[in-house]
């Protein structure tokens, strides 16, 4: 157990180290917010790896004492926390969101409120992988290493946003698109 955490904790860390290195050449805010995000996550990651260590050791020097068994649980519950903190769902980079779909509700981060969800919002648009300054076959890196699954989205909380936010994204103009003649034909 604890090797293969050492081990996690060095894989980590190296890969920390080369998102902060791939940040330098990133040319947009939205790239760089999202470099930053992924270290700032992979800082927690690794020092909850360090916890499991230290409470892994902690239990193997309290073998065969009466500690042995706080030491135990201590072990498990790092280990717990890690599995429900990083490994239960998708770790957003970007914009959060959250949707109980047992109540059909959604948790809007901005407002910090809970809302009745009666249509497709909150809309997720995934980041393409080219605005990111190559970040994606790092983070696919950092999957296949941990287990940890990330997004990279924006999240919109009624679909005007999202209109307005895929316009702007594909560089077209609405205006133009659908434009009518003189004759009534676009």
């Amino acid at each position: 157990m604890a090797h293969n955490t050492l081990m996690l904790v060095a894989q980590l860390s190296g890969l920390r180290i080369l998102v902060l290195a791939n940040r330098l050449g990133c040319d947009t805010e939205l790239a760089r917010s999202v470099h930053d995000s992924l270290a700032a996550k992979l800082a927690k990651m690794i020092a909850a790896q360090r916890n499991i260590l230290a409470a892994d050791r902690a239990r193997v020097a309290a073998r065969g004492t009466e500690d042995e068994e706080d030491a135990s649980y201590d072990l498990h519950h790092y280990q717990m926390a890690y599995y429900e903190t990083w490994l239960v769902e998708p770790v957003a980079l970007l914009d959060e969101y959250l949707v109980d779909d047992l109540t059909h509700e959604y948790f809007n981060f901005s407002t910090g409120e809970w809302h009745l969800r009666d249509s497709d919002v909150p809309i997720t648009v995934p980041v393409p992988a080219d605005k990111l300054c190559g970040l994606a076959s790092i983070i696919a890196e950092i999957e296949d290493v941990s287990g940890v699954r990330f997004s990279v989205e924006n999240v919109y909380y009624n679909e005007a946003e999202a209109e307005a936010a895929w316009w702007e994204s594909s560089g077209a103009d609405p205006d133009e698109v659908f434009a009518m003649t003189d004759a009534g034909h676009p």
